[in-house]
């Protein structure tokens, strides 16, 4: 029972779902500051919403980003509105699974484990006209550490779209093997260094559809890995940066 509901705790408060569908929820969250405008676009600014709350079970603390000066406003609300419903549905799971938790350890009459569920962001410098925001979670539900999560959001400003990985991509370009086998490569050279890396079909394979990456302020495309996905614990969450060269003109 113990192992599951803390497996329900992290599969279900995964940062932000970008479907843009969640009902919209009362929140008791705090304005925060402005904390960014980008260098080149200084009509978009970004704010931050704190919701946060400290009890036995739990400690919680949730930083939800707030867009401004994005040019389609209905997108803007929508994305903004979404970002809040998602942290609040994120804060309703963990306070949940901590109490259901915590009630069964004590029938047991065992020591309850007291939580920690921390959800925050920041702005990845990029180039114009990409917007790319680094959403960081973290939860501790017992044992001997955490568990870190990171996932990336890369909006163009242009048309304010979300990009998937493919989209950066033309039409048609097998871009998955290119990445693949620069991913492999770097792999082997960082093994050689002395990094570790799980073997076989349990490390690195392939890129997934939903691949977790940024771009960064050079240009270049960094794929994300999160703890434990190709790695043991200790890699904590492994990068690979892409040079734009070498993926040439299949780039939009």
């Amino acid at each position: 029972m113990y192992k599951k509901a803390i497996c329900v705790l992290f599969m279900t408060t995964l940062l932000f779902n970008l479907s843009l569908s969640a009902k919209s929820k009362t929140s008791k969250d705090t304005p925060g500051t402005a904390i960014f405008v980008m260098a080149e676009d200084t009509h978009i600014q970004i704010d931050t919403k704190n919701i946060f709350c400290q009890l036995d079970e739990i400690n919680l603390n949730i930083k939800v980003p707030q867009i401004k000066g994005l040019s389609d406003k209905k997108f803007q609300s929508h994305l903004n509105k979404t970002f809040l419903e998602q942290a609040q549905k994120a804060k309703k799971n963990a306070l949940y699974t901590a109490k259901e938790y915590n009630k069964d350890i004590l029938k047991d009459h065992l020591t309850p484990v007291k939580f920690e569920y921390i959800s925050t962001f920041s702005v990845i410098e990029a180039p114009r006209p990409y917007l790319v925001l680094g959403f960081l979670e973290y939860q501790y539900s017992g044992g001997a550490h955490g568990i870190s999560y990171q996932k990336y959001i890369n909006l163009r400003t242009t048309d304010n779209k979300i990009l998937q990985l493919k989209d950066l991509f033309t039409e048609g370009t097998d871009y998955k093997t290119l990445i693949n086998t620069e991913i492999k490569e770097q792999i082997q050279q960082r093994q050689i260094k002395g990094e570790y890396f799980f073997p076989g079909s349990q490390g690195f394979t392939s890129i997934k559809e939903d691949q977790a990456y940024y771009i960064n302020n050079l240009g270049n495309l960094v794929i994300v890995f999160n703890i434990y996905e190709i790695a043991p614990y200790a890699a904590g969450i492994v990068e690979f940066s892409i040079p734009k060269e070498k993926l040439g003109d299949t780039l939009y």
